[in-house]
């Protein structure tokens, strides 16, 4: 009870919507995913927007629902708006525009505008492909796609127990909060928070001993036995190649 517990905490909501995205096989989205993600981010020109009609095609399959996760590229672009108001500050290339006195460059603006929209859209490619899909189906179909197994068993037990340390965390600042601890900008609260961190640390380091162990009384020897396997079926093909024809059209034109 309390594994399904957590495994719904870390789920996207987008996982359990019951879409034609959702059931493609993760394989087949995850080398979409690669396919258009690189061209866009090689791109160097405005026109890497034409993309965005297949972004339009994946929200049609997904039935509109990813537009809740809109929110994601709001806090994305919070960051990309401080990048891109550093390189107008330090960019130095000419020619230039004036603002209240200070000089900035029309080349810095147009790299960050491009920099804004292609991580937008990998951003929201990123939202209907890879995260209408399970985090443990990614890890399977990377083990199937002959990822680095070290590399899928590290990220696997990275995320697995990610929010086990945030629930630690939590647990800590409550109860320094239930001994009048305020947080302040002062000494005091810089300190409490470094004990707090420490602790964290020293209770992963426990934690993770105690399972590694466990692990091992288990006959864990580095790899995980997988006895379900994915089988691409005839919509996986369909999508494949529908994806890979507008890729190709869009690319020529």
């Amino acid at each position: 009870m309390q594994e399904n517990q957590v495994n719904n905490s870390i789920e996207n909501s987008l996982v359990f919507e019951n879409t034609f995205i959702n059931h493609i096989d993760p394989r087949v989205k995850i080398g979409i995913f690669f396919l258009y993600a690189w061209t866009i981010a090689l791109s160097q020109s405005f026109s890497c927007i034409k993309y965005g009609i297949f972004l339009l095609f994946l929200l049609i399959l997904v039935e509109f629902k990813a537009l809740k996760g809109l929110k994601i590229l709001f806090v994305a672009n919070t960051f990309l708006i401080f990048i891109i108001i550093s390189m107008l500050l330090t960019y130095k290339e000419p020619p230039f525009f004036h603002i209240m006195g200070l000089a900035f460059s029309i080349p810095a603006l147009k790299y960050g505008a491009l920099l804004l929209l292609k991580s937008n859209l990998i951003l929201f490619l990123t939202i209907l492909l890879i995260a209408t899909t399970s985090v443990f189906s990614l890890f399977h179909a990377f083990h199937h796609l002959k990822f680095p197994n070290k590399l899928v068993v590290l990220a696997f037990f990275t995320y697995r127990y990610i929010y086990t340390v945030k629930e630690e965390y939590s647990i800590l600042l409550k109860s320094a909060k239930t001994r009048g601890f305020e947080i302040k900008t002062s000494l005091k609260t810089y300190k409490t928070f470094a004990y707090i961190l420490a602790n964290l640390l020293v209770k992963s380091f426990k934690r993770a001993d105690k399972i590694y162990k466990a692990m091992l009384c288990r006959g864990f020897n580095g790899t995980f036995p997988l006895y379900v396997h994915f089988k691409l079926q005839k919509r996986d093909f369909i999508f494949a190649i529908i994806s890979i024809f507008l890729y190709l059209m869009l690319l020529i034109f």
